[in-house]
């Protein structure tokens, strides 16, 4: 991918193209490192790209994810998981307007806007990472037969995972990212097999067809502003919690609103420029019985129930979690912490009611957080 994208992408990543050997004379090991970040974040690719990736899965049990993932020049981007069978045919579907994920088994599909209709935050992105990371250059490494430079991420905030960003030099594109926990102990989070890029991808491959869906169950979820502060929403009839600083330097990037019926519910994305997340919000009226899944975190308070998804330690997941309890509280007590949200990025799978709900949010969250890791 060449833009950052990575599943999630994310993939899970964006025009990485290190600087070439000229270029990187009279640049201290910190300016490299921000060069090649940046170019990371970048949203414009220089090739299209069409690649089969490994992922590790939520349970973070060993059980690796199979996906197959094409991007254009444009950033337009289809990911198809291949393995294993349980969710083989899951997609998703970026067509620079709309993104959405179709569950074949379930008949399922949520569709949202695509984040290329939002203001590009990349600076922002970059400047956030820099505030929470300590980034270098750790050397090189082959990946699917590509030359990669090594982008280490050291956190400042306690519990937070060093994560090693293994980046194609010529092309900018996410090769392989690990994670290494306070033993020392390497995971490999996402790794490329195969990796190609050719000179066009037909148009096709990006098209979102919603009437050829027979039978098919779609939800729709539209962006609200995330600054606005009008009391109450009828939409979803609960007020959501917004903050404006969370634990781990983590921010509020963007949110959604769900208003169709059982589905109502809120998504928050967060990211601390470099790991992203989504916290849920449903109201506890309406919510079902709902198990946690692995890499989430749930708690209910002043009458509402948040899930927080995100790759990252649970002690990470937890202190979210609590910061968005304690707001709840102060809101009830008239304090100005919460007010009617708004849409901004691709945010995940809305919060899981039923079945086809909760493996929703678990395929989204793992394609879309992990897939692309730098993306968006």
């Amino acid at each position: 991918m060449e833009k950052s994208k990575p599943l999630l992408t994310l993939l899970f990543a964006g025009t990485i193209a290190f600087a070439c050997a000229g270029g990187t004379k009279g640049q201290s090991e910190a300016d490299r490192a921000r060069q090649l970040l940046l170019k990371t974040l970048q949203r414009n690719f220089s090739q299209n790209v069409i690649a089969i990736i490994t992922q590790r899965s939520p349970e973070n049990h060993g059980t690796y994810q199979r996906i197959q993932v094409q991007i254009s020049k444009e950033g337009k981007m289809r990911q198809t998981v291949v393995a294993p069978l349980s969710v083989q045919g899951v997609e998703t579907i970026d067509d620079g307007n709309q993104i959405a994920t179709y569950l074949p088994d379930e008949k399922f599909m949520f569709v949202q806007e695509s984040p290329r209709l939002l203001p590009d935050d990349t600076m922002s992105r970059v400047n956030l990472a820099i505030r929470n990371y300590g980034l270098k250059i750790g050397g090189t490494s082959i990946i699917a037969g590509k030359s990669a430079s090594i982008l280490v991420a050291t956190p400042r905030a306690k519990d937070m995972e060093v994560r090693r960003y293994h980046i194609d030099e010529r092309t900018g594109f996410l090769l392989q990212l690990e994670t290494v926990d306070s033993s020392g102990t390497p995971k490999v989070a996402f790794k490329a097999e195969q990796v190609t890029y050719p000179s066009r991808i037909s148009a096709s491959t990006f098209v979102i067809d919603l009437a050829s869906r027979t039978g098919t169950k779609i939800v729709f979820r539209r962006r609200f502003p995330v600054d606005a502060t009008v009391k109450g929403t009828p939409e979803i009839g609960f007020e959501p919690v917004m903050l404006e600083g969370l634990p781990n330097g983590f921010e509020i990037q963007d949110a959604q609103i769900n208003d169709s019926g059982s589905y109502r519910s809120v998504a928050i994305r967060i990211t601390d420029g470099l790991v992203k997340g989504t916290v849920y919000q449903y109201s506890l009226a309406t919510a079902k019985k709902m198990k946690a899944m692995p890499g989430t975190t749930i708690g209910d308070g002043s009458g509402l129930r948040f899930v927080v998804a995100a790759d990252v330690p649970e002690s990470v997941r937890k202190r979210i979690l609590n910061a968005f309890l304690d707001a709840a509280k102060k809101s009830d007590s008239d304090l100005p912490m919460v007010g009617l949200l708004g849409p901004v990025e691709l945010s995940q799978i809305c919060p899981a009611f039923t079945r086809t709900e909760a493996l929703a949010l678990e395929i989204w969250q793992s394609t879309n957080n992990s897939l692309i890791p730098l993306h968006e």
